[in-house]
């Protein structure tokens, strides 16, 4: 009888103190200190949904999201901390956006509630630092060679593809081969165009710039080949078939 009674107490006890927890008002964050670009009056929700926001728009998930320009590691992140530089640079970044901004009335001639606001997605779309495609593989080809620049391709297309990031479009390549092409670097444009052909098998403009590449090099058997096949693929494309017409007869 009396352990019953034991039982009972202890039973009785764990409740109360449970209840009494339950009674308890949550923890409460720490006040948000340093806020030098937004009002500090700012509600949490609003400023926390807003520093997601440049997560995702920087695509800084795999750099330690609010670590990338925060100090600390989650959970324990030193928000009022400026002692990472990326905090200053995105500080400057935000206030330049705002002054291009208030500047688009005026310059495009509509009125505030018609422009677009610049955002960080605006330029970095998902990437922290943003370049254009043909920009990157130029410093690479530049830096470690051409075949580097294609396994970067690659790498980038792997990683991106399907996202606003870059442009990995049959078109965009081949405007970038025919530029090589242009400024007398032949070999390297082949060297995208034919990785093209890899995941754009079918596409009539990228056997159409090998041709030109192809004679650039004075390579006129292969000009041929390439040309044939793009008019192959496309009967309606009038400048391969010019260009094709005039390799044979000159031959």
């Amino acid at each position: 009888m009396n352990r019953a009674l034991t039982v009972a107490a202890a039973t009785l006890a764990i409740a109360c103190a449970s209840e009494a927890r339950a009674q308890q008002p949550p923890a409460q964050p720490p006040p948000m200190t340093n806020l030098q670009i937004y009002p500090k009056d700012i509600a949490r929700p609003e400023l926390l949904a807003t520093m997601q926001g440049f997560v995702q728009q920087l695509g800084v998930q795999a750099q330690g999201g609010c670590g990338y320009c925060h100090a600390g590691t989650a959970p324990q992140f030193d928000f009022a901390s400026d002692v990472k530089p990326q905090k200053n640079v995105a500080r400057k970044m935000i206030l330049m956006s705002r002054e291009i901004t208030a500047k688009l009335p005026e310059v495009t001639g509509k009125q505030a509630a018609d422009v677009t606001r610049i955002r960080c997605a605006t330029c970095h779309r998902g990437v922290p630092v943003p370049k254009l495609l043909p920009d990157i593989l130029t410093e690479t080809a530049t830096k470690s060679g051409v075949a580097a620049a294609v396994d970067q391709y690659k790498t980038l297309r792997k990683q991106y593809y399907g996202g606003q990031s870059y442009d990995f479009s049959d078109a965009g390549l081949v405007t970038f081969a025919n530029g090589l092409t242009t400024g007398n670097k032949p070999d390297d444009a082949l060297a995208f165009l034919q990785m093209n052909t890899e995941f754009n098998p079918n596409s009539a403009a990228t056997y159409a710039a090998m041709g030109q590449a192809y004679n650039r090099k004075n390579d006129k058997e292969n000009a041929i080949k390439s040309l044939e096949k793009a008019v192959q693929l496309d009967p309606n494309n009038q400048q391969a078939k010019r260009m094709l017409d005039q390799l044979k007869s000159s031959k």
